[in-house]
């Protein structure tokens, strides 16, 4: 075969490749988010999420119950309200382990613990669910406990994270899924946070979901004064 023509096969190979593993790069969304915090009161936030894969920035423009902008990138969590900013310290896990990045990136089924230091312990099937029980490696064992990861109809429906004494800390369940340009989203989180007998309980629900938009540029890579 001539060198040329193996270079186009190559080529047509690596496109192809490319195009399918960023078939799902986009996200938008209406959000609502209901809270009741440990205190006992309740909050009320909805807004519109952007998220581009490119970015890495999670852009929330919330109109209620107040105008503002939320910028989240993997090192600061923004604040714009009234024309004026406020800059806290940020994670990258708050991105990476987001509901938007994990079904771009095609991680959600298994929660993106395939690349962290967890391991498989056991997997096993309870009636329609399989769950698979993820332990950190043995020089994090007495900071982190274990992660239990529960699939139904091959998608996620639950997390459930343990201290290191074995207390569930928090449980967090994946449901109302709706299929936009094959890409299955969760358009229901239920999470509960526990803390001293208390518990902290958020729902957020995800509505006219577009994958891969285009335009709002302006949006996805909002701009920091």
């Amino acid at each position: 075969m001539k060198s040329g023509v193996k270079f186009f096969i190559f080529l047509l190979v690596f496109i192809s490749f490319k195009a399918f593993s960023q078939q799902h790069y986009r996200l938008r969304a209406n959000v609502t988010i209901k809270e009741k915090n440990i205190d006992g009161k309740y909050n009320l936030t909805k807004g519109t999420l952007y998220y581009d894969l490119n970015f890495r920035k999670a852009v929330y423009d919330i109109t209620f119950p107040e105008k503002a902008i939320i910028v989240i990138t993997d090192s600061t969590y923004i604040t714009i309200k009234d024309g004026k900013q406020s800059k806290t310290n940020s994670i990258r896990e708050l991105l990476d382990f987001s509901v938007f990045n994990l079904c771009l990136t095609g991680k959600l089924d298994y929660y993106g613990l395939r690349e962290t230091p967890f391991a498989v312990e056991k997997t096993e099937k309870q009636d329609s669910l399989v769950i698979t029980t993820w332990v950190p490696p043995k020089k994090l064992r007495k900071k982190k406990g274990k992660i239990k990861v529960s699939t139904k109809d091959k998608k996620l429906f639950g997390v459930l994270t343990y201290d290191v004494k074995g207390n569930v800390i928090s449980k967090q369940f994946f449901e109302n899924y709706t299929l936009v340009k094959k890409l299955a989203v969760p358009g229901r989180v239920v999470s509960f946070i526990y803390n001293k007998n208390k518990t902290f309980t958020q729902i957020t629900e995800f509505k006219n979901i577009e994958v891969n938009e285009k335009g709002n540029d302006n949006m996805y890579n909002y701009t920091i004064n």
